[in-house]
């Protein structure tokens, strides 16, 4: 008898059909391969290869001590991002991964090719920026299960970023800031007036403390510990303006009150429990998001291809409109990398290019200064 690889099938309570394979070998005991709820060409693939392998003598049994990809990841969350990630990231890496585990979940970590990752994104119908945000979450986990010694290779090498459109959200000019002000509750003031001379990150202001706060110093510091993770994992300072310390000292007595009937009093004087954070909800907990709320704010005042993290791109672009130094905005805003920075400071507005162009000298100004006129021009 020579070795060989059946496949079989079997269905589940609910009708599903979950596939496994018999590999038959001379003088040794049969061995299963749970394949799960899989194709019938992927199981079939899957029975010629191990054909293949037996045939060339590169079969190897332990293969079926391969964890799926369902098991793999859940080790990958408590052993690895639940300690080294903050809780809004693995939250994010979770929802990000959902999608992914209920089409693949079932399958063993050591099935998942380059092609059905590929497959797999460009199946979606989710923006470019959204797919290489998973295609990132996947080269993760993946890169874990190579570090552990599950897999030789990632499955993910090879795949290609998807293009995205340039700058993802951008700064606010000031005619959109004054078109947003009008239209906005006195609460989304107070995150916005915050966020806009802060220029912290959304997270950052959700986790934001008034024990952050040093009066004397004018200043605050957005902090990086083992509960409040910044995305450099680095603590940094910021002087506070006088409008961002006037609004702050304001939010220290009062609260601002995100929800109820617009005729109720927009904000309450803050009791002991909440006098922790400077944005939090009625029962003292921090607002964990302000991106809905944000959003539905830009959509009512019509603009367009903007985020809450346009917001800190106003901060930098304020700053650049005043010709602060980069290495100053750079300090203020936390960039690891000063590129990040200067790709603000040289973007240009269009109200810029009216103001470029009204510098211009007249030609009355160029007669004065006796100024020559290019050869072949107008005269």
């Amino acid at each position: 008898m020579r070795s060989n690889v059946y496949l079989k099938k079997h269905r589940s309570k609910k009708g599903r059909a979950y596939y496994y394979l018999i590999v038959r070998q001379p003088g040794k005991k049969d061995r299963c391969i749970p394949l799960g709820n899989v194709r019938r060409e992927f199981a079939e693939n899957q029975k010629i290869e191990l054909n293949q392998q037996l045939r060339a003598g590169t079969y190897l049994s332990n293969s079926i001590l391969a964890p799926t990809v369902s098991e793999f990841v859940e080790k990958f969350f408590q052993d690895f991002a639940n300690g080294a990630r903050a809780k809004k990231t693995v939250r994010s890496y979770r929802e990000m991964l959902k999608p992914f585990l209920a089409r693949f979940g079932e399958y063993r970590l050591n099935q998942i090719t380059r092609q059905q990752i590929e497959g797999y994104l460009t199946g979606r119908e989710i923006a470019n920026r959204t797919r290489n945000i998973v295609l990132s979450n996947l080269r993760l986990v993946f890169q874990k299960a190579v570090e552990w010694d599950y897999l030789q290779n990632s499955p993910t090498l090879g795949v290609r970023r998807f293009p995205e459109e340039k700058g993802g959200s951008r700064a606010l000019t000031y005619k959109e800031l004054v078109s947003l002000w009008d239209r906005l509750r006195p609460w989304q003031k107070s995150v916005i007036m915050v966020m806009v001379f802060s220029g912290m990150r959304p997270g950052e202001v959700s986790n934001l403390k008034f024990q952050d706060i040093n009066w004397e110093e004018n200043e605050l510091i957005v902090v990086s510990d083992k509960n409040r993770k910044t995305k450099t994992r680095r603590s940094r300072k910021i002087k506070l303006s006088p409008d961002l310390r006037d609004e702050l000292l304001f939010l220290r007595e009062n609260l601002p009150i995100m929800r109820g009937a617009p005729r109720c009093k927009p904000f309450r004087a803050r009791l002991a429990h909440q006098r922790e954070f400077v944005f939090c909800h009625e029962d003292g907990r921090p607002v964990g998001s302000f991106r809905k709320s944000i959003g539905s704010a830009f959509k009512k005042a019509g603009i367009l291809g903007a985020s809450p993290h346009s917001l800190r791109k106003t901060f930098c672009s304020l700053l650049a409109r005043r010709n602060i130094h980069v290495k100053a905005a750079q300090r203020l805003l936390g960039h690891s990398d000063p590129s990040l920075t200067l790709e603000v400071y040289t973007s240009v507005e269009d109200d810029q290019l009216q103001e470029a162009v009204n510098a211009l000298p007249s030609m009355d100004e160029m007669k004065k200064e006796k100024f020559r006129l290019v050869e072949g021009g107008n005269k």
